[in-house]
């Protein structure tokens, strides 16, 4: 049986004990009770009914408006992502990662432009890519909103203005011209020597390797000496330290939600113990934030030390004066974000783009057997070293190279820019200046027109040339275009042909427990993800290959 509550209440300075029950109003004065708790009702009722009132009229007048009178109104698209986030909120934080394909069904419903939330344009069109992601002669910026979701700010990745991006970016484009990654092949090769070295230590106990980590600890291994001066060892722990790609992919795994809910910028100032209890994906990022903080710190007060260029890491460059005239720029959040940015970018990448090579290099016995029947005229032996530029001259190797990346993707997001004062039209379409537009590299890799049977493994398509005389590589896009392209492309290059090469010329391997939707995108998080898990690519070694 329901027993009443006893609560005690103060009306006009004298106590009164209520028994709260049905029709039990004892120890009050006879009227008062009443008169008091009806009053309460339905002063809360009435604001209750204005507040619904209110926002029913703000989103019916805010639907109408996106609708009918909005700059981009005119865009075709389905009419609930016009008014509202809801389609994108429900597929890509709900759902997880899944808006990509439903932008993909509206484009194959309304045409090559729509859009896709209330505020941005989509294009499929490989032609109107550069157009998108133009040179410095036309003015492109970041949308702040996207730019926010990865939780770098003042990082060159999340700058949105285009000369503060400029000037930024001017300091390292020194550590990253082709001269530069060709004075780092002594250190690329060093760290493949110590990967080989592992892997040919599997070969007795026949023990399964995810050589998808093994890329992964290479390339961090590379970028981390390069940036701070050391290593971090990935490569001599065991399963190459696995773990290390925890944080790269927590910054992933919360994009979408950060997105929404930018609140999650303030788990940088929690407690690390207290974050890991929040999530898990949340501590991973912000402890390797904590590191990187630390290398800042380092770097500041080891200012005066490094008199040359030769001695200097880029992490020095970003600490300098003489290279960051504004003590904005010198922040060491700033640097600390910059660092984590260039980290990020410089390992996960590349290294699923090296695993998603083996995959498909490995499941294809004719195309081993081409590429060792060309690596042999610059590799004589199994463990001959060629130089990039000696690799690069290699047809069908550069060939199999640009496939794999092509499979590979790197960034599979909405990658927006903004034409802050120019107006671009797309066929009929004018796109006012100041909106988001965004293109999707897995889309545009795959594009159907561009590359036939787009999910099938053929660097043959590289070779043979194009019914209008274009090169493939113009619609290469892994490292974006223009005056926002990726700053480490060189070294993703370099690392691929003389990892590819490498790998290729030295061991024999067969695939493990490893199918191909272990390797394709089943999941937008930035970057692709498969449907389940993480991209995984077990091998075992079965031997040295021959000279």
């Amino acid at each position: 049986m329901w027993r009443p509550m006893r609560i005690c209440i103060k009306i006009c300075n004298s106590d009164y004990e209520v028994l709260v029950g049905p029709m039990s109003f004892k120890g009050l004065p006879e009227r008062t009770p009443r008169r008091l708790l009806t009053c309460v009702l339905t002063i809360n009722m009435a604001y209750l009914i204005l507040l619904l009132s209110t926002s029913l009229c703000w989103l019916t007048y805010q639907s109408i408006y996106r609708l009918f009178f909005h700059p981009l109104s005119h865009i075709p698209g389905p009419r609930l992502a016009a008014v509202s986030y809801i389609y994108q909120f429900y597929f890509d934080v709900i759902k997880g990662g899944k808006y990509i394909w439903e932008v993909r069904r509206f484009h194959e419903e309304y045409g090559p432009i729509i859009r896709i939330n209330p505020n941005e344009v989509h294009i499929n069109d490989p032609d109107f890519y550069q157009q998108v992601y133009a040179p410095s002669s036309q003015r492109r910026e970041k949308d702040t909103e996207f730019v926010n979701a990865f939780g770098l700010p003042g990082s060159m990745f999340a700058t949105v203005n285009a000369d503060v991006h400029r000037r930024r970016r001017a300091p390292l484009n020194k550590f990253f011209s082709k001269k530069a990654i060709t004075d780092l092949q002594p250190l690329i090769y060093e760290k493949l020597g110590r990967l080989l070295f592992h892997l040919e230590e599997s070969i007795q106990s026949k023990k399964p390797m995810n050589i998808d980590a093994g890329f992964v600890a290479l390339t961090a291994d590379i970028i981390h000496h390069y940036v701070y001066g050391y290593s971090e060892g990935h490569l001599e722990r065991e399963n190459f330290n696995h773990t290390a790609r925890d944080g790269i992919n927590g910054l992933f795994r919360l994009c979408h939600v950060q997105f929404f809910f930018p609140v999650f910028k303030w788990l940088d100032f929690l407690p690390l113990g207290i974050v890991k209890k929040i999530n898990v994906h949340a501590w991973a990022q912000a402890n390797q934030k904590q590191d990187l903080y630390n290398e800042a710190v380092k770097a500041e007060h080891s200012l005066n030390e490094k008199t040359n260029d030769k001695s200097r890491n880029i992490v020095d460059v970003l600490v300098n004066p003489d290279d960051y005239g504004l003590e904005e720029d010198r922040r060491l959040e700033r640097v600390r974000n910059e660092g984590m940015s260039i980290i990020t970018a410089g390992t996960e990448t590349t290294g699923r783009a090296l695993a998603v090579a083996t995959f498909h290099i490995y499941s294809n016995p004719h195309v081993l057997e081409r590429m060792r029947e060309e690596l042999r005229h610059v590799m004589p032996q199994t463990s001959s070293q060629a130089t990039w530029n000696q690799l690069e001259q290699l047809p069908y190797l550069t060939a199999v190279v640009n496939e794999s990346m092509r499979l590979a993707t790197g960034t599979s997001g909405r990658f927006s820019r903004v034409a802050p004062s120019e107006l671009l039209t797309y066929k009929k379409y004018p796109i006012p200046c100041g909106t988001t537009i965004s293109m999707s590299n897995h889309l545009m890799l795959r594009h159907p027109t561009v590359f036939p049977d787009p999910d099938a493994f053929n660097p043959d398509r590289w070779l043979k040339p194009t019914e209008n005389g274009e090169r493939l590589d113009k619609y290469l896009v892994n490292f974006s275009k223009g005056s926002r392209s990726c700053l480490g492309l060189n070294l993703a290059i370099a690392e691929m042909f003389m990892g590819l090469a490498s790998l290729i010329r030295r061991l024999d391997l067969t695939l493990y427990e490893t199918s191909q939707e272990s390797i394709e995108c089943g999941r937008d998080f930035g970057v692709p993800y498969p449907e389940q898990g993480n991209l995984n690519v077990r091998v075992i070694v079965t031997g040295i290959a021959q000279d």
